[in-house]
C-alpha cells in the first residue's frame, strides 16, 4: 500500500492560507468585530494541524503570533501571548456596551 504524499508546494499553500486565517483573526479583533467561537476553534485546529504534521514547530507558530499580538493588539495583548505556554488563540474583543433598563422591575 503506498500513501501519496503532499507536494511541497501544497505544503505551502497550506501554510500561507493558516497565516493569511490568523492575520485576519487579529486584523478583525483589532477593528472592533466579534469572532464566531466556531471560527476560533477552527483556525485552532489548523495550527495543531501544521504541528502534527511537521509543516511548522511550535516555537515558529509561538513567534507568528507574538508578531501578530504586537502589529494588532495592544502591550497587554501581547503580553498575555508571551506569558501562555499554549498554543491558544485569546479573543481581545471589547465588551458590547450594556445599557440599564429605564424600567423599574417590581
Amino acid at each position: 500500500m503506498s500513501v501519496n504524499l503532499p507536494s511541497i508546494a501544497s505544503c505551502e499553500t497550506l501554510i500561507g492560507e493558516i497565516d493569511h486565517r490568523l492575520v485576519a483573526f487579529f486584523c478583525e479583533q483589532a477593528e472592533g468585530y466579534d469572532i464566531p467561537p466556531a471560527e476560533l476553534y477552527r483556525l485552532e485546529g489548523s495550527m495543531a494541524c501544521l504541528l502534527a504534521l511537521g509543516l511548522q514547530s511550535e516555537s515558529q507558530l509561538k513567534a507568528r503570533l507574538l508578531e501578530l499580538a504586537a502589529e494588532y493588539g495592544d502591550k497587554a495583548l501581547y503580553e498575555r501571548y508571551k506569558r501562555d505556554t499554549r498554543l491558544y488563540l485569546h479573543l481581545a474583543m471589547k465588551p458590547a456596551p450594556v445599557y440599564p433598563s429605564t424600567r423599574s422591575a417590581n
